[in-house]
């Protein structure tokens, strides 16, 4: 009896005054930190060449997959056409506006003027140049000619005024001679009178050439405003036109940048440096659905952590900053390898797996590189499963024994 007692008195002493480590078990997956890229298309297609495999290392920017781009590349083309003929015309309706004799291109249309559709809008804004100035001008030369016409009538207009002038001064000379001889009685009245009927018939003649030369000049004046309406005429309708052809300008600038966008994006291509994984793409002439998951890419040089799911029962006593042992399942080993981490994050809110319905919180647990370096020639890779005992605090080997005494008391002492 008193080996028996000695016994239970020693083990009491020893459960009382033992200290034991507790942990949360939590299962967990080695991850890069900033996680895989997905590598995913808009817009879907069919697979035109396949450049990369499973396990390819790739950099930020290499094409990975070519998709079809013959309606991407039409598209663009369509509005590449357009945009060019928007140019070419707006080109044409400046210089017109401005008055120049020829056509002043942008260099960006000229440096593409030995594709045959740009060479024809050029070709084609150029013989209209030409033609509507042609047409102009021929109006206005029309107006010219008259206007020298009259002129010349107004010349000729004023020649005969000059002679009537001169006949009249003679006449009146005389008709004061044949005065004085009628007042003399040498003469007969008849005579007199015939130089004033005379007289007056070449100060009629006089007033009607003064008449006609100002209905010259009045349709010199008109022939002139019409020249100016029919140029006020062509600016306006330029200016019209060119506010038209802005605007259309502004919209297919707009289109294009969307299908430089889209037949860009035919080439398929890394979002960072890193391995490929999870290729979807098997062969040439298969479908891509609009923002299906095509692949993955693992980036390289990343720093490499921990994911364990904690059991929400467990969540309480796991902290930042904690220690974790973390136990490399994934080493097929004697000995299976553990590494010390620290708990770096815990998720805000539980989680859910999608496939079996648990209920965890994620732990992210970081390795130092000493701990790594410890590994030898064994590497860590993104993928592996690993097993972690995240250390929660110390309790006696008593409180162990006696916890689930004191909780069901507890509960019962709150029962109704």
């Amino acid at each position: 009896m008193l080996i028996i007692a000695a016994a239970f008195g020693g083990f009491g002493t020893w459960a009382s005054f033992a200290s034991l480590d507790s942990a949360a078990i939590a299962p967990g997956v080695v991850v890069v930190e900033t996680d895989r890229k997905s590598v995913q298309h808009l817009e879907g297609g069919l697979v035109k060449e396949i450049l990369v495999r499973d396990g390819a290392r790739v950099a930020k920017g290499d094409v990975l997959i070519r998709l079809e781009d013959t309606h991407a590349r039409a598209m663009y083309d369509i509005v590449r056409g357009e945009l060019d003929a928007a140019l070419a015309e707006q080109s044409r309706l400046v210089s017109e506006h401005e008055g120049r004799e020829d056509i002043v291109f942008p260099a960006e249309l000229l440096a593409r003027a030995h594709i045959a559709k740009v060479s024809k809008a050029l070709q084609g804004q150029r013989h209209l140049f030409t033609a509507r100035r042609n047409a102009l001008n021929g109006q206005i030369a029309i107006l010219e000619q008259n206007i020298a016409q009259f002129r010349e009538e107004i010349e000729g207009l004023k020649a005969q005024q000059v002679a009537r002038e001169r006949q009249l001064r003679i006449l009146e000379d005389e008709l004061r001679g044949l005065r004085k001889l009628l007042a003399q009685g040498n003469v007969p009245r008849n005579e007199v009178l015939a130089y004033e009927r005379k007289i007056a018939e070449l100060a009629g003649e006089r007033g009607l050439f003064t008449a006609d030369v100002a209905r010259a000049e009045q349709s010199i004046g008109e022939a002139r405003l019409r020249i100016g309406q029919l140029e006020k005429s062509a600016r306006e309708e330029v200016a019209a036109k060119l506010g038209e052809v802005q605007e259309r300008i502004f919209g297919l600038e707009e289109r294009l940048v969307a299908a430089e966008d889209v037949l860009r994006r035919t080439e398929i291509r890394a979002p960072s440096d890193g391995v490929v994984m999870g290729m979807q793409a098997r062969t040439t002439g298969g479908v891509i659905a609009p923002a299906q998951e095509i692949l993955q890419v693992v980036p390289v040089g990343d720093r490499l952590v921990v994911e364990a799911r904690v059991d929400p029962i467990d969540i309480d006593d796991v902290a930042l900053g904690q220690q974790a042992s973390v136990r490399l399942s994934a080493f097929k080993l004697r000995s299976t390898p553990i590494i010390l981490g620290t708990v770096i994050n815990l998720s805000a809110d539980r989680l859910v797996d999608p496939h079996s319905g648990a209920p965890y919180y994620l732990a992210r647990i970081e390795v130092s590189k000493e701990e790594l370096a410890s590994l030898g020639e064994l590497q860590l890779q993104p993928g592996m499963p690993v097993d972690t005992l995240i250390k929660t605090g110390a309790r006696t080997a008593l409180s162990y024994m006696l916890s689930p005494l004191t909780e069901s008391m507890g509960l019962a002492f709150r029962e109704k």
